[in-house]
């Protein structure tokens, strides 16, 4: 049975995968990493939380030893966990610093302890910055423009360094705004 780790699975986005995968892959197991702040709610998965391939993992991924316990026996990691809204980071840069870079570190470096299968980094558009025409694709340069989309950046970067350098297998998404 494969089993995935979904970090920051109780958010919009993550709980959504995590409804998409239990319902799509009967012989998949997943474990939700989550710190439950003000973007995770347990209500979001209260449909799957009684199935036994789901186990809710409460903590930060900027804690190793919580991210080694999660990631235990997993092939797969996506991670969703983020501080997320613009206005939020003009506020506190910080804690974007903390979750979106140091976060993403810690689950790097369990990946390359562990030789996971693969990594899966959920970005957003706002690491290209502004555009006047267009749209952006993966070869566009970075261009974040605020605390946010820098913080995101960086964690893209690092993840990408961690297939460069060690060969964790990476794979980098950035969606736009989802509702």
């Amino acid at each position: 049975m494969t089993r995935v780790l979904v970090t920051g699975g109780c958010g919009f986005i993550g709980s959504n995968f995590v409804r998409t995968v239990l319902a799509e892959r009967p012989d998949w197991e997943v474990v939700n990493l989550d710190k439950l702040t003000y973007a995770g709610r347990l209500e979001n998965l209260a449909d799957v939380a009684g199935d036994p391939r789901y186990r809710l993992v409460k903590g930060d991924i900027c804690d190793p030893e919580a991210v080694a316990e999660a990631m235990t026996g997993c092939t797969v990691a996506v991670n969703f966990a983020a501080e997320t809204h613009v206005d939020r980071s003009l506020l506190g840069a910080a804690h974007f610093i903390d979750t979106d870079m140091k976060g993403v570190l810690v689950l790097l470096e369990e990946a390359r302890r562990t030789g996971l299968g693969r990594f899966v980094q959920i970005s957003t558009d706002e690491v290209y910055g502004s555009i006047a025409d267009g749209s952006f694709d993966e070869n566009c340069v970075l261009n974040p423009r605020n605390p946010y989309a820098a913080s995101k950046a960086g964690g893209d970067r690092l993840a990408f360094a961690y297939w460069a350098t060690y060969g964790v297998p990476v794979v980098i998404t950035r969606a736009s705004n989802n509702y």
